[in-house]
């Protein structure tokens, strides 16, 4: 993954804790708890073997180790461990994907953010949109 200045973790939560609710960050989170809601970061995630996520994440990279339920929107990279278990929609620029892994979804790819974009800081404004999971019905 591409080095930048938020691969220094700066909110971690720990294995005995769980939060409930939204969690926003202007750097990277490191999850070995559990999280029930939605992750906004400016940086990576990072869930952890024991680490549990239920609801959506938004950030630059991911590196799934543990257990997400939800959609991930990366700007970059997922990148799925073998024990990672992955239930939700994604749409990322790159994804790699360890023997092992378990992935249940859609998965999106889309093209990196333009150099431009990368300079501007831009808090949590994400140009990906959502995967759509509803059926059109066509008129015929």
């Amino acid at each position: 993954m591409k080095k930048n200045k938020h691969t220094v973790i700066d909110t971690v939560i720990g294995e005995n804790t769980t939060i409930t609710g939204n969690i926003e960050s202007d750097g990277s989170i490191k999850i070995e708890g559990r999280v029930e809601g939605d992750i906004k970061a400016a940086g990576d995630v990072t869930v952890l073997a024991n680490g549990v996520v239920k609801g959506n994440i938004w950030c630059e990279n991911v590196i799934l180790s543990g257990t997400v339920t939800g959609n991930i929107y990366a700007r970059n990279n997922l990148h799925l461990e073998s024990t990672a278990r992955l239930k939700g929609d994604v749409e990322i620029h790159t994804l790699v994907s360890d023997q092992g892994a378990v992935f249940e979804g859609n998965c999106k790819m889309v093209e990196p953010p333009a150099d431009e974009d990368k300079n501007r800081k831009k808090k949590f404004e994400f140009k990906l949109g959502k995967p759509q999971n509803e059926v059109i019905e066509k008129e015929g």
